[in-house]
């Protein structure tokens, strides 16, 4: 019964019997004919509603984790203090590779600014 409960949505369940009663109310005919594709459906759009809640902001879009800790900055601060160090963390490594590109050509690192007039 837990396992059933898991499946069952009641967004889901309220708008499948409110499908049935339009059916019943404006297709009369065709509502014993729907009413067992709706009772069919109605695990499937649960899954489909509950993935959408899992992925918090929208489906197909995964929640980024963080390097601390992989949790996700509280406020703003915080957030604004992740990317100015993931900043510092970029403009390190493109340092490094500029310095590394430079070496690798046997160029001094700022040879073009020194070869450029002012």
């Amino acid at each position: 019964m837990k396992a059933l409960k898991m499946c069952l949505n009641w967004k889901v369940i309220a708008g499948v019997a409110a499908a049935g009663v339009g059916l019943l109310v404006f297709a009369p005919g065709l509502a014993a004919a729907a009413l067992p594709f709706l009772v069919l459906a109605i695990c499937p759009l649960s899954m489909v509603l509950m993935m959408g809640a899992m992925n918090g902001n929208g489906m197909g879009q995964a929640s980024p984790t963080h390097a601390a800790g992989g949790r996700q900055p509280r406020n703003r601060a915080e957030r604004l203090a992740e990317l100015e160090m993931q900043q510092q963390a970029l403009a390190d490594q493109i340092a490094a590779l500029e310095t590394e590109d430079d070496t690798s050509l046997g160029r001094r690192p700022n040879a073009e600014a020194a070869a450029q007039p002012s």
